[in-house]
């Protein structure tokens, strides 16, 4: 998981010029990337200071991945406008792929369930696959959702040249906005409400969903996720277990059950 975020950090113009540093505060601007870099090894933290390792990127990069950190993370630290970058956005949550089929395989099954905003983790499949569910994804983007919602058209013809099938039954709809703005009776009461690495109104969500799991990342792709939902105002989400009760937690993955 990590070598792909690693790719992006080496296809980043920004990420390039900061593996120059040898020495910074942690308290400078972009503290916080300093803080993800040292969690992938490129810096060690001694006392206020991150220090530079002899950690090099990897000879292979992504301009896609770099544009997430270019175009998005690094002009909200800065305090400079952010102009979303949603094919680097969109190519970033595969970096959460397999960390998103380890939390799908711990819901259970499921009639009816809410992705309650799609960036930064994009959950879809996965679920339906370890739930039998079919799914309603949200997301204030319409560009992502429209980038998902083309991915996931052209899925069944991909499963047919290796031989596999979708079930017929499966059902996703596309929702464009936040929690608040969907109605309530246009789906009736979902199984379960998925929220990841954001804010939401859990009220809202307890109100329209049987169960609220909130899922977290942790490591080098738990910053990177926090930072891409904050630089889009989508909110910082709550730490593993607060607000309500762990259901499960490994050194990668946490649920908490929210409801």
């Amino acid at each position: 998981m990590s070598s792909a975020l690693d790719s992006g950090i080496a296809g980043s113009r920004y990420m390039r010029i900061l593996l120059k540093q040898t020495e910074v505060k942690a308290d400078d601007a972009l503290g916080r990337i300093y803080g993800l870099l040292a969690e992938l090894g490129y810096f060690a933290k001694r006392g206020d200071r991150y220090k530079r390792t002899g950690k090099l990127p990897p000879a292979v990069s992504s301009r896609l991945l770099g544009a997430v950190f270019d175009d998005v993370i690094i002009p909200h630290l800065l305090g400079d406008p952010v102009k979303p970058n949603y094919e680097a956005l969109f190519a970033a949550t595969a970096l959460f792929q397999g960390l998103r089929v380890r939390a799908a395989e711990k819901l259970g099954r499921g009639g009816i369930v809410l992705v309650a905003g799609w960036l930064p983790c994009g959950f879809s499949t996965e679920v339906a696959a370890a739930t039998g569910a079919d799914l309603v994804i949200l997301d204030e983007h319409w560009e992502i959702l429209a980038l998902e919602e083309e991915r996931m058209s052209l899925l069944p013809l991909e499963l047919v040249k290796v031989g596999t099938e979708m079930a017929p039954s499966l059902y996703v709809g596309f929702e464009v906005g936040r929690l608040e703005d969907l109605p309530l009776d246009k789906y009736g009461r979902f199984t379960l409400a998925l929220v990841c690495h954001r804010g939401v109104d859990v009220r809202k969500a307890r109100e329209i969903a049987e169960r609220v799991y909130r899922v977290t990342f942790s490591g080098g792709l738990g910053i990177f996720a926090d930072l891409i939902a904050e630089a889009l105002g989508l909110g910082r989400g709550e730490e593993c277990g607060r607000g309500g009760k762990t259901i499960y937690k490994d050194r990668d993955l946490c649920i908490t059950d929210v409801s």
